[in-house]
């Protein structure tokens, strides 16, 4: 199942709502077969909306007995699926592609699935023909079938089809644009760190870019021309090499790409996606009002760590993603700004979530499903998982709390992970039993005062 959700955050004094397309709600992964590999050539068409797929996926499996496969892949028209030189049968039903394999398969080899496709996404891919920008936005089933789970992680190649006069992002290191006898644009992005789906993605439009090398990355800022030129968007990125020193300082892990990317578009954006960020340009002429604005920002970096490089196993543990990330947020505004503004941020994240208690809907951080969360919901992974982590600073002192994170993040870098593993890496750093605190504020069995 697939939903939109709508999160409010509070910058300071003042409430900013963006509208931020999407979290995959895949089923739970599936048993006895792996992707291992995606190969995607796309091309979005601007005049229709549309897009025109290729895709080899390498896979294998892991038992005998797996005599068909099933990729979501949202609205999408499917053509063809193909095994080498052999046609497989196939079913869509709903989101699901049900892919029949042939008998006799061996476990442990990998195996190369081709499947062309064509689609009108209506959600998880915006055009906006007047700026001539195109962009993802989390729903990647909708755009290229694969195996929506966090717990999954696989390196994926992209290449984009486009007009000579696009710049495009994605993920992983891009190679030299190759020009087409058609005039048309081969944009090729390889991704060899094996990430999970949702945060596959891409932005393409006429954009100005400014680079800034920060030790061994490359921040690199774009922004629609001719709204933003280079000053501007130096203005607007002034504090990103500040984040990306105070993100791997406090997580103890070196960002693991050669670039991370900071991308405006028009109209509404708010995402994290592996090595690069969307934000709508409205963020950036806040920031050039109010220096101080930065609260978007520094929230989606914070991802590249808590979110990309530790993520949640299942949708379950939602609030390791984003309430650990809305924490260290506003642990980077307090380090840029200062005490107060931290307590700002937090307390901000209190009155959510006494709206929400008082209101009856407090529950415990780990659901039993998030396939249809309430707005309660969201605000509780946001608002009162970002609380567990300030509590929890309370309670063990800078110092060990500052280990414990570090523990954390260190010991599940690359993994995905569920809230024991939170716990245990919290009790290993401080020496203490923990239980009755997370009891309190995480599994709701006693309600939170």
């Amino acid at each position: 199942m697939n939903e939109f959700i709508f999160r409010v955050f509070a910058n300071g004094r003042r409430g900013v709502g963006y509208l931020l397309a999407f979290t995959c709600l895949a089923a739970t992964a599936q048993i006895g077969w792996r992707p291992t590999h995606y190969v995607l050539q796309l091309e979005p068409l601007f005049a229709s909306e549309t897009i025109v797929g290729s895709l080899e996926m390498d896979f294998s499996l892991q038992q005998r007995d797996v005599s068909s496969i099933t990729l979501d892949s949202g609205d999408l028209h499917i053509s063809s699926v193909k095994l080498g030189a052999k046609e497989l049968s196939f079913a869509k039903q709903g989101a699901a592609l049900h892919i029949t394999l042939p008998a006799g398969l061996h476990i442990n080899r990998v195996q190369r699935l081709a499947i062309r496709y064509t689609g009108k996404p209506g959600n998880g891919l915006r055009f906006d023909n007047e700026s001539a920008q195109v962009s993802t936005a989390f729903s990647t089933s909708q755009w290229m079938p694969c195996l929506d789970d966090p717990s999954v992680r696989t390196p994926l190649d992209l290449t984009l089809l486009l007009p000579s006069d696009l710049v495009s992002v994605a993920n992983g290191a891009p190679d030299v644009p190759q020009v087409q006898p058609d005039g048309k644009t081969l944009h090729v992005w390889n991704m060899a760190l094996a990430m999970p789906s949702y945060l596959y993605g891409f932005a393409v439009g006429k954009f100005v870019v400014m680079e800034q090398p920060v030790g061994n990355t490359t921040l690199k800022y774009y922004g629609p021309s001719p709204m933003f030129d280079t000053s501007m968007l130096r203005q607007v990125f002034a504090d990103s090499a500040d984040m990306l020193t105070f993100f791997t300082r406090r997580s103890g892990v070196d960002f693991p790409m050669p670039a991370y990317s900071q991308v405006l578009l028009m109209g509404p954006a708010a995402q994290e996606m592996a090595g690069f960020s969307v934000m709508g340009a409205r963020y950036g002429t806040r920031v050039l009002a109010d220096p101080q604005a930065i609260w978007l920002a520094a929230h989606e970096m914070a991802h590249q760590w808590w979110g990309n490089g530790v993520t949640n196993r299942s949708w379950r543990h939602f609030w390791l993603n984003e309430g650990i990330a809305t924490f260290m947020t506003a642990a980077y505004m307090e380090h840029r700004f200062g005490k107060e503004m931290y307590q700002r941020q937090i307390d901000a994240a209190r009155v959510k979530f006494h709206a929400v208690r008082d209101a009856g809907q407090d529950k415990s951080l780990v659901f039993p499903n998030w396939d249809s969360p309430t707005a309660a919901d969201r605000s509780l992974v946001y608002d009162k998982g970002a609380l567990v982590l300030h509590e929890l600073r309370s309670l063990l002192g800078e110092e060990t709390f500052w280990v414990g994170l570090k523990t954390y993040t260190q010991r599940h870098w690359g993994q995905s992970v569920q809230t024991a593993d939170f716990v245990r890496a919290m009790e290993d750093a401080s020496h203490r039993d923990l239980s009755v605190f997370f009891e309190r504020w995480v599994y709701a069995k006693q309600l939170v005062r």
